[in-house]
């Protein structure tokens, strides 16, 4: 009789192992899929801040080409205050043959802005210039698309606040935006 109530017990024991097991392995789901998320999540955030780079460099070049006083006074009068909200204004020369300095450093000016907007979300540029205009820094600014989830949790960078995290002087803070600081010299 010891026997056959010996073996009850164990046959009730292989299911409650069968149930651990599955407690275990879905345990174990849960966490790839929270992993999977975040790969996402920071994927996305790289790819920005490559597009961030290159965009930066753009403008340095055309820096760079259209070098002088007269031109870097243009470059250095981008300093909008908040992320952008539409598709800026398309500048011109006068003349489509010879444009002058100042003409072409503001149609540079509108094609980095028009640039950043499209290929950023919300994105924006800000530039400031030394004296003699030949060291500027540009800010590339956009919002990342979890920004604002992570400053309503409280999760994540979402605090950049004019002059701390890479933003510049007088940005506004609104919106949690994501700041990337260069450093340009002609």
């Amino acid at each position: 009789m010891l026997t056959h109530m010996g073996r009850r017990v164990h046959q009730g024991v292989a299911l409650i192992e069968v149930l651990v097991a599955i407690l275990v392995v879905s345990l174990g789901m849960l966490a790839m899929a929270g992993l999977l998320s975040t790969s996402t999540r920071f994927g996305k955030t790289s790819e920005f801040r490559s597009v961030a780079t290159l965009l930066a460099t753009d403008l340095a070049d055309r820096m760079r080409a259209n070098f002088g006083s007269t031109a870097g006074a243009v470059y250095a009068q981008l300093t909008p205050t908040t992320l952008a909200t539409g598709m800026p204004e398309v500048a011109t020369c006068a003349d489509v043959n010879a444009c002058t300095q100042a003409e072409l450093a503001a149609v540079d000016v509108a094609d980095w802005q028009a640039a950043l907007f499209r290929a950023l979300p919300s994105g924006t540029g800000y530039v400031s210039a030394n004296g003699d205009y030949t060291l500027f820094d540009v800010w590339v600014i956009w919002r990342e698309t979890d920004a604002d989830s992570a400053a309503a949790t409280g999760v994540g960078n979402a605090t950049n606040v004019a002059g701390k995290d890479g933003c510049p002087p007088k940005f506004s803070g609104t919106g949690s935006p994501r700041c990337m600081h260069f450093r340009v010299g002609l």
